[in-house]
């Protein structure tokens, strides 16, 4: 009777079977009952398969299919992708724990005290130094560790800040042909996602070349494209938007650093 049981009713909610998945709960039918070893290999199999399939599937998108993620997504075509926001936060933690700079253009901060005067400067640079500049010192190494801690911090909340103020940009300029917040914001996290993908690139890159540090700017040609996959424009009135979401989002950048450079000097002039 127990055999008859779990072959006829669904282990998870014990509604009636009429197939291999449960009408009301969407249970395969075998999952809860004594797996054999032939199950337990097609589950493997199909969970690495299916889950790597759609992640490979999707960064493959990303990166060299600039805007196809977002208009798929618009079109309603979803279960065949990574979500948006899990597609981001991967990209995001990439930049995280594998990035050489801090926010999407890698920006290098270098803390400086001038041994003459005892005067402190900050500066912030997408190339990675070797040597101070002439007449200057690098800070004892607590406060760099100061500054660096402080700036960690004030760009980890911003990270997240970013993609909606970019949809918010992104509404404004196209507002008429998509009216819609959200997918102005579905836009945002994959263009974030593809840049922070690209910022972990070009940072490991210019470990070899310092001039390829600016490769991180490979940002700009990406949302043309996207733009251009997006909304049926002209190439002039497309450079046009690109180049002026692209200073919206250095403009924002600017402030965001500023923000933290100001804070991060504070801290630093505490461990002095």
């Amino acid at each position: 009777m127990a055999s008859s049981a779990h072959s006829s009713n669904c282990a998870n909610c014990g509604a009636d079977l009429h197939g291999p998945y449960c009408s009301h709960c969407g249970q395969s039918a075998h999952d809860g009952h004594p797996p054999t070893v032939g199950h337990f290999l097609h589950d493997l199999t199909h969970e690495i398969l299916h889950v790597d399939g759609k992640i490979g599937r999707s960064a493959k998108a990303l990166i060299f299919s600039p805007g196809l993620l977002t208009k798929e997504y618009w079109s309603g075509r979803i279960a065949h992708w990574v979500r948006p926001i899990r597609l981001f936060l991967i990209a995001a933690a990439l930049h995280l724990f594998f990035s050489t700079g801090t926010g999407p253009t890698n920006i290098q901060f270098y803390a400086y005290r001038n041994p003459a005067t005892g005067d402190i400067s900050l500066e912030a640079d997408i190339r990675q130094r070797t040597q101070p500049p002439p007449n200057r010192e690098l800070l004892p190494e607590a406060s760099r560790k100061t500054l660096q801690n402080s700036l960690d911090r004030s760009f980890l909340a911003v990270r997240y800040a970013s993609p909606p103020l970019f949809a918010i940009f992104s509404l404004i300029l196209f507002r008429r042909r998509q009216p819609y917040f959200v997918q102005h914001l579905i836009f945002a996290l994959h263009f974030y996602a593809a840049w922070y993908v690209i910022a972990v690139i070009s940072g490991w890159l210019s470990k070899w070349q310092d001039s390829l540090a600016f490769l991180s700017f490979a940002a700009l040609p990406y949302l043309f494209f996207t733009l251009r996959r997006l909304y049926p424009l002209s190439a002039i009135r497309t450079t046009m938007a690109t180049l002026t979401l692209f200073a919206a989002l250095h403009t924002l950048e600017f402030i965001i650093g500023l923000g933290a450079m100001t804070v991060a000097m504070r801290a630093v002039r505490q461990t002095l």
